[in-house]
């Protein structure tokens, strides 16, 4: 029932007024996200992004976040259908995270989104490897990430993590618990590219494809190893050496001898570890229920997802190493040879490029 009241304005004029609607402007949604490695969040530039121009957002600096709006308005049949709210929330140095939040029917509002954890963006590790006694760089060194070699006591209940870099970033995404097996290689012959390629190609030209048969696959890598990938073989043709692979390389690469390919079968060895973390395409790290010490891994091996990594990084005849994609953890612990006290590094995630020097 509507009601009414008089008020007087404009020299004395008396107007009538009558309530008509009322609105009320709400925070529909709210929540909060963490940082997944450090715990606190703390970014003033965090913005959480809208598809829809009849909500607004608030959000603090330290990952409280609300939605809000005129709930009549925005849904205006709540009483009998659900909605759904998708956002993204944003902010610099972590990856986006896109996030559908159900408005159930006859809710009460605000309604709680699920808590987020942002992950950060991964940033490139490089550095030199020299020999502590003269200086001198150590050409074709193997840098690798080890276990912490003085773990807290009492240690962290299981499952412990161990984190493995690998020389090349992944293709694709990878669940927890997929599995991390070393594998042992078996060519079943050689080529060479007969054009050079560039990062992100999927399709290269080879000299022959005479024993890429089967389950074959190609190891690609520069003569001093510093680059090495593999790529899953699609199918073959039409031309000549033409293949066509399941995923873009990562690197580029040139033709004629600066490049080796080899056609390569693999066979498990030793027992299989698991993921611990989910891991991201473009991601140069893996992190594990075991720490693994063959030389090549593969993740998801037996299933369509499959690819293959080289270990560790390899370093040219300067001695200098580089692994990209580096995150998911706070600390790393770095040997080159498998000599010498591990290097300790908390990774400076506000930098995009760290420097890790190692004297061995």
């Amino acid at each position: 029932m509507s009601t009414s009241w008089t008020i007087t304005a404009n020299d004395g004029l008396l107007y009538t007024v009558v309530t008509d609607v009322t609105t009320t402007y709400w925070a529909v949604i709210t929540g909060a996200v963490t940082d997944e490695i450090l715990g606190t969040f703390n970014s003033p530039a965090f913005t959480v992004a809208l598809t829809r121009t009849d909500l607004q957002t608030k959000t603090t600096a330290q990952g409280l976040y609300a939605v809000t709006g005129y709930p009549t308005r925005s849904f205006p049949k709540l009483s009998s259908t659900s909605y759904t709210v998708d956002l993204t929330l944003e902010a610099p140095g972590f990856r986006n995270y896109p996030l559908s939040v159900t408005i159930p029917t006859n809710t009460s509002f605000p309604v709680s989104a699920p808590a987020v954890a942002m992950r950060r963006l991964p940033v490139r590790l490089q550095g030199r490897v020299v020999l502590d006694a003269t200086g001198l760089p150590v050409a074709g060194a193997l840098v690798l990430s080890v276990d912490n070699p003085s773990p807290p006591s009492p240690p962290p209940p299981p499952p412990i993590p161990h984190a493995m870099l690998l020389r090349s970033p992944l293709y694709a995404v990878h669940a927890v618990n997929a599995t991390v097996q070393a594998v042992t290689l078996t060519a079943t012959g050689t080529a060479q590219l007969s054009q050079a390629v560039n990062a992100g190609t999927t399709t290269v030209t080879l000299t022959t494809t005479a024993g890429l048969t089967g389950s074959a696959f190609l190891q690609i890598k520069t003569p001093n190893t510093v680059l090495v990938e593999y790529a899953v073989v699609k199918s073959l043709g039409p031309q000549p050496g033409e293949v066509v692979l399941a995923t873009p390389l990562n690197r580029s690469y040139g033709a004629g001898a600066a490049t080796v390919v080899t056609f390569v079968n693999a066979a498990p060895a030793g027992s299989a570890a698991h993921l611990l973390l989910d891991a991201d395409a473009g991601d140069g790290i893996v992190v594990a229920d075991q720490l693994l010490t063959g030389t090549t891994l593969a993740i998801d091996e037996g299933t369509a997802a499959v690819e293959y990594h080289e270990l560790g990084a390899a370093a040219d005849s300067n001695g200098y190493y580089a692994f990209d994609g580096v995150g998911r953890v706070q600390e790393l612990f770095l040997q080159a040879n498998g000599t010498g006290t591990p290097v300790p590094w908390a990774i400076e995630y506000d930098y995009a490029t760290n420097v890790v020097d190692i004297r061995i």
